[in-house]
Parts: structure tokens; C-alpha cells; sequence
């Protein structure tokens, strides 16, 4: 029995040790396992991790990629100075709906819904976004050569998709595919010798093209130097930087020699600026102050002759001269002036919120551009004044006005051709000379009793019986400013009789070839009876004289 009892307490033993080990076979097994799910695990959420970026696109804003399990985009928004615009989404390139202009910065914003099974660990959502600036091409070089054999090529500073190009024929616009750095201009220049294009480009087809950049080409064979001159040597406005652009290096052509420019009327200011050198092939002046006054004539004297590109592309015979002219004048900005300084029987009032234009610079650079704003009489006046007046047109109250100008300020009375006119108006007006004279102006009624008029700031001061011309030899109708005031001299001619006269006459204003208005004797008034003059009674002559001038209008009404 003891011995029974020791062997069952053994087998019992064994049996327990045996489960024992079982267990811990199995525990082995089951933490092996759990490590291996949790290694497969981690393999599976490195490798299905969903992750997100925006990266750069040479043909988008931006483009999303995305990898790992699959996210959803659940936004899109694409800012440009805090405001939302449009935009276009394919495989993952984002592109503007609109047109964005170059170098501009734009924000991209995406938001991201994530799998459920990693929600609980990441968040729902994700947001990515990315700040790009629009690219930008520009032009590299401002001076291009060809021939016959070698195009005329324009390069930019990367590739582009878009090209303007406007010449004298008008503007093309190109649609490159693919985007290329260097553009021909063949179609453009043609067989021209020598020109300037306006050019600009723009890197993506949803871009708006930028601003042009000026391209000077040159499609020259032989080694005889040409010049492109811009702008166009008639057409300067006063401050007008005036460049020569060569077919030859400056070096080559001029040497150490810089071109010079000198009025063709004498008398006129000189220029003052310098010439600086702005490429190898490039020399621009620069004025110091402007030069360059409407309708004004210059000499530019070269350094070697040199053949002229002319509009349309040819070349001039080679020479060292080239004729400079200011721009045609804007009648309408000299009646603004000359109303300001009270030349005229008109006041000029800017237009609302109109900033007032003050000194002597910005006054001449408004010379061609006249501001906006309105005319409105001094004085009610009658229709045989005001009837004459057009605003922007060259019409003899605005020629009687320069005139008078022109005589306060000891200037040729030769009106626009005058080279001092206009920096005389614009020194005048920084300085607020206004004109010292009341308005005057003589109205002369053809019919019975004929009569006189003289108006002085509106008002009639004299009405006086007056003598025009007899049948023949009549006075003529119209108006038309004196232009020669004598206080007594003798009028010499032949009588329709054929006998000759040599009369002394009084208080002169001739306003037409041989006709004034003038002081004679005369048994009475009222009647024609003089051969084409305005004969006034010498008294009545003697007030006019002393308040009328050179400019002022004589009206002859007819009957």
C-alpha cells in the first residue's frame, strides 16, 4: 500500500509537469503569433499609411499626390490675395479656371478625409497646402541678329507656351506645344531689314501674358552699320529718352564719339541731357529737362554714317544726320494752358477729382495728354464771338490767344512754329504769369449805320459810327487777330479812280493784310466809303488803340 501510494503520488507528479509544459508551449505559441500579427501589422500600416503632398508642376499650380491607403478629398481651395478664384483639378494637377498674371503668388489649400480604420489614431481630416508663385519668362536679350540663312530668334528665361508679338503689321499670338525657350520670329520680321517688336510671353497657357518688352533685330548681310532709332524720330514728346540701338557693337562704330543734337531754329533752348550706354549695341539720351517741345526741330549729328531704319522695315542711304521733331501739338491741352493764364474769354475747370498738375516737369510731361475737365465762358458774350469757338480745335480765338502770348512775352509772333512757345507757357503757368491785358475784342456791324463795338472783359466800353470798304474794294467778312499796330503812319495806294493816295492815318491795328481799323477824317460815319479799312472817327479811334494789342480779334459782321 505504501508503495502504491508513492507511485501514484509520482505519476501524479509527471502529469503535472507535462501540462505545465503544455501550457507554456502554447503561451509560446500564442505570444509568437501576437508578434507576428503585430509585426504584419506594422508592416501593413507602413506600407498602406496614407500620406499626402502637394509637389511643383512645370504645367499646374501644384500637383496632389497621394499614397497609402486611399483618402478622399473632401476641399480645394486656391487663394490669390485672400480671395477665392475658380480652379480646375485633373489626375491631380490643380490648374486656375481663370487667368492669373505672372509672378503672382497664389496659395493651395487641400483637405483630405481619412479611412475610418485609422481615424480613431490620426484624425479624420488632414490639411495640406503649399504657397506658389505663377512663373515668369522674361526676355533675355533686347538685341537679336539674323540673315538670310539664320532666323531672327527671340530667347527667354525659361520655357514658354504663349507668345505676343506686335510690329508694325500688328499683333500675332503664338501657341507653342511644347514650350520652348527660343521663338522664331521669321513669319513676324519677314524680308525686313531692321525693326523693334514689342514682345512678351508667358510660361503656362492659363497665365495672362505680362507686359511687353521691347526686341530690336537686325537682318544684316553686309558689314555697312545700321541704326534702329526709337521712338519714332517726328513723333518726341518733351522728356522723351531717345535711344540708337546699332547693328554693330558702339565700339566698332562710333568709337569713343557720342552723337550730338542741336535746334534748327535759332534761338531755341539747347537740349541738356547726356547719352549713357545701356548695352553694347544700345545708346540712349536722357534728358536733364525737357528738349523736346511739340513740333520743335532738332539735327542728331552721328559720329559715322550710318544707315537709318526706316517704318516698314527698310534702310536709308547711309548718313550722319537725322532729323528730330517734336510731336504734334494737342490744341486742346494749349487752350486749357492759355485759359489759365486768362488769354482767353474762357475759364477751364478740371474735372472732379482731377489731381491739379503743379511744377514745371509734370506740367511739360502733360503737354501731349491733356487732362480732363470743361470750358465755360468769362463773360456773356454774343454769338458772333462765342460762335467761333471749338474746344481741341486750332480756331482764331485760340491763334489770337498765342498771339497775344507770344507778345507779352517778347517771343516771334510766328503762333505753333515757335520753338520758345510752349516751355514760355509752362514756365509761365508754374509761375502763374497770367496774361496783364483785360480781354478785349472788336466786333465790326457791316449793316446801316455801320458800327463798332469794343468789348473790354465782356462789357462794350465804346460804340462808335465806323466806315468799311465800298463796293470793290469792301472789308473783308470774318475774324482775324492784329498782328501790326502802328500810332500814325501814311497809307499809300491807287483810288478806283486810278489817281494814288498818300493819307496819314491814326491809332492803326492792321488785322488783315492791308485792312485796319484806324483814325481818319471823314465828313461823316456810318457808310462804306473807305477802300477796305474800318475807319473810325480819330477821337473814338484814339480810345481804342491804347486797349486793344497784338491778338486781339476783329470781328467784320457782314451786312
Amino acid at each position: 500500500m505504501a508503495i502504491s501510494s508513492i507511485a501514484k503520488s509520482s505519476q501524479s507528479d509527471e502529469d503535472g509537469l507535462t501540462v505545465k509544459r503544455t501550457w507554456k508551449r502554447v503561451a509560446i505559441t500564442i505570444v509568437g503569433g501576437l508578434g507576428l500579427i503585430l509585426v504584419g501589422a506594422g508592416v501593413f500600416m507602413a506600407v498602406q499609411w496614407p500620406k499626402a503632398s502637394l509637389v511643383s508642376s512645370p504645367d499646374s499650380l501644384a500637383r496632389l499626390n497621394l499614397t497609402g491607403a486611399t483618402q478622399r478629398v473632401s476641399g480645394v481651395s486656391v487663394t490669390v490675395d485672400n480671395k477665392s478664384i475658380p480652379y480646375v483639378m485633373t489626375d491631380g494637377a490643380i490648374r486656375p479656371a481663370v487667368k492669373l498674371a505672372v509672378s503672382t503668388p497664389t496659395t493651395v489649400v487641400v483637405s483630405l478625409q481619412r479611412p475610418s480604420w485609422i481615424a480613431w489614431l490620426a484624425g479624420k481630416t488632414e490639411v495640406i497646402h503649399q504657397t506658389v508663385v505663377t512663373p515668369n519668362a522674361t526676355l533675355l536679350d533686347p538685341v537679336v541678329f539674323g540673315s538670310s540663312s539664320k532666323p531672327v530668334l527671340c530667347y527667354f528665361s525659361k520655357p514658354v507656351r504663349t507668345v505676343s508679338v506686335t510690329g508694325t503689321d500688328g499683333t500675332r499670338v503664338y501657341h507653342l506645344a511644347p514650350a520652348t525657350s527660343a521663338v522664331s520670329l521669321l513669319q513676324v520680321v519677314g524680308n525686313s531689314r531692321a525693326g523693334i517688336l514689342m514682345v512678351s510671353a508667358s510660361p503656362d497657357s492659363w497665365e495672362k501674358l505680362p507686359a511687353s518688352s521691347r526686341l530690336t533685330y537686325f537682318q544684316v548681310s553686309n558689314t555697312s552699320p545700321a541704326a534702329v532709332i526709337s521712338p519714332a524720330p517726328t513723333n518726341l514728346s518733351p522728356s522723351t529718352p531717345i535711344t540708337i540701338t546699332l547693328s554693330q557693337p558702339i565700339a566698332t562704330i562710333f568709337g569713343s564719339k557720342l552723337p550730338t543734337i542741336t535746334p534748327v531754329i535759332k534761338g531755341a533752348n539747347p537740349i541738356e541731357g547726356s547719352w549713357v550706354k545701356t548695352t553694347p549695341y544700345t545708346l540712349t539720351y536722357r534728358p536733364s529737362a525737357p528738349d523736346f517741345w511739340p513740333s520743335e526741330q532738332f539735327t542728331m549729328t552721328l559720329p559715322t554714317p550710318t544707315a537709318l531704319a526706316l517704318q516698314g522695315g527698310t534702310l536709308a542711304n547711309p548718313s550722319t544726320t537725322v532729323a528730330l521733331q517734336g510731336a504734334s501739338p494737342s490744341i486742346m491741352r494749349l487752350q486749357q494752358l492759355l485759359a489759365q493764364l486768362n488769354y482767353l474769354p474762357l475759364n477751364w475747370t478740371p474735372a472732379p477729382g482731377t489731381e491739379p498738375i503743379t511744377g514745371s516737369a509734370a506740367l511739360a510731361q502733360s503737354v501731349l495728354a491733356p487732362p480732363s475737365g470743361s470750358f465755360g465762358w468769362r463773360w456773356q458774350m454774343p454769338a458772333n464771338l462765342t460762335s467761333l469757338w471749338q474746344a481741341g480745335s486750332d480756331n482764331v480765338i485760340t491763334q489770337g490767344a498765342v498771339m497775344s502770348f507770344e507778345q507779352f512775352n517778347h517771343l516771334d509772333s510766328n503762333g505753333l512754329a515757335n520753338p520758345l512757345l510752349w516751355p514760355t507757357l509752362i514756365s509761365d503757368v508754374a509761375t502763374a504769369t497770367v496774361d496783364p491785358h483785360p480781354y478785349a475784342w472788336i466786333e465790326v456791324l457791316k449793316q446801316r449805320s455801320e458800327t463798332l463795338n469794343l468789348y473790354v472783359n465782356g462789357s462794350i466800353v465804346l460804340s462808335s459810327l465806323t466806315n468799311t470798304g465800298i463796293p470793290g474794294l469792301t472789308t473783308t467778312d470774318g475774324t482775324y487777330p492784329i498782328y501790326l499796330r502802328l500810332a500814325q503812319s501814311y497809307m499809300s495806294g491807287t483810288n478806283p479812280d486810278g489817281t494814288h493816295y498818300h493819307d496819314l492815318v491814326y491809332w492803326t491795328n492792321y488785322f488783315l493784310g492791308s485792312e485796319a481799323v484806324h483814325g481818319f477824317y471823314r465828313a461823316g460815319y456810318g457808310y462804306p466809303q473807305s477802300l477796305g479799312c474800318v475807319e473810325l472817327p480819330i477821337s473814338n479811334a484814339a480810345v481804342v488803340f491804347p486797349q486793344v494789342h497784338i491778338g486781339t480779334l476783329v470781328t467784320v459782321v457782314p451786312q
